[in-house]
């Protein structure tokens, strides 16, 4: 019976000292997304306004001057309905303008250029 007893208190201080050494995981990384092509040839904006204001939209046209195109993205937990509004859980980027109404990256896929790439790192599990 002792020798039972002393292979379980050996065992408990094993487990012991094993739960003191473990570390916590850390999880890092990055989400990527690569951009091909924009195309908004009338330069109007998702409610029909224009970009600029040089025109109202109902004709088609918005005059010579093209839209800033920047992207933002923001990563969120899984949503059925989508909110635009909110905060960005998982990160969030926003881009500098990188082009007018209608525009390619070029070198995108096959040259592995950075060009249209926006990258979001992070620093937790991912879900």
């Amino acid at each position: 019976m002792w020798n039972n007893l002393g292979k379980a208190h050996r065992f408990l201080i094993l487990c012991l000292l094993l739960s003191v050494c473990a570390k916590v995981c850390q999880s890092m990384g990055y989400f990527e997304l690569q951009l091909i092509s924009v195309e908004n040839p009338r330069g109007q904006l998702l409610s029909g306004d224009c970009c600029d204001s040089e025109g109202d939209g109902t004709d088609g046209t918005c005059g010579p001057d093209e839209c800033d195109t920047y992207f933002r993205v923001c990563l969120k937990e899984y949503q059925q309905e989508v909110k635009t509004g909110g905060p960005c859980t998982y990160g969030l980027e926003i881009t500098k303008v990188i082009g007018g109404n209608t525009f390619q990256f070029r070198g995108g896929q096959k040259g592995g250029h950075d060009t249209g790439k926006i990258v979001i790192p992070f620093q937790f599990s991912w879900p």
